[in-house]
């Protein structure tokens, strides 16, 4: 799709949009997002999907198996869109603190707060049938966004290397281990926020020189 901002502009939402192949797809993935969040995964219905959308059910069946796939897709282009965002939010910064509460931030971005604030947060954060390996594929390219970052601050004595134990990808699969259980706290986004920040500075003074 045709691009004028730059990406580091754009929120989650705004580059998903924009790293769709066309106008429609962006759309209906749009639509699944907004129909996921009033109705939940289980509720929610291709005929809702496609009337937001402003495509016919059977067109929507032309690009989409069911509301899985549609969810799916969500998915896989979240965890492309939060792997760049967070790769540009560490770049940002070279205080470990500053990158890493920017990085969080930029990971949860309004897509993922848009699922923690709504009614079906619960059931959304946690119904990952059928989408494991979307899951573990997405988490897996952000560690590796995270443990790049590692290695750079080890080799510029920001980081110690004793802390990192000598695998960067494994501190980093950690620290989103951790990361991750804040999803508990969806539906009071102030704590989960305030804890967010909390975490980013432990980790980052557990990182420090």
């Amino acid at each position: 799709m045709h691009q004028t901002r730059p990406m580091a502009d754009l929120t989650l939402i705004q580059r998903i949009h924009a790293a769709q192949p066309d106008d429609k797809t962006a759309a209906v993935l749009h639509a699944g997002y907004e129909t996921f969040l009033q109705y939940g995964r289980r509720r929610a219905s291709m005929q809702d999907i496609a009337d937001r959308a402003g495509v016919s059910r059977a067109a929507l069946y032309l690009h989409f198996r069911n509301k899985d796939d549609i969810f799916g897709a969500l998915m896989t282009a979240y965890f492309e869109a939060a792997a760049a965002a967070v790769a540009e939010a560490l770049a940002a910064h070279d205080d470990p603190a500053r990158a890493l509460s920017a990085a969080f931030e930029a990971q949860i971005g309004d897509a993922a707060e848009g699922m923690m604030r709504s009614p079906h947060a619960a059931e959304l954060l946690s119904d990952k049938q059928g989408q494991a390996e979307i899951l573990k594929r997405g988490v897996d390219r952000i560690a590796r966004v995270y443990a790049a970052w590692i290695d750079a601050g080890v080799l510029a004595g920001r980081i110690a290397p004793e802390a990192v134990a000598g695998n960067s990808l494994r501190m980093a699969k950690v620290m989103l281990a951790g990361f991750d259980g804040l999803a508990g706290l969806a539906g009071d986004w102030p704590a989960y926020v305030d804890a967010r920040r909390h975490l980013a500075r432990i980790y980052a003074r557990a990182l420090s020189v």
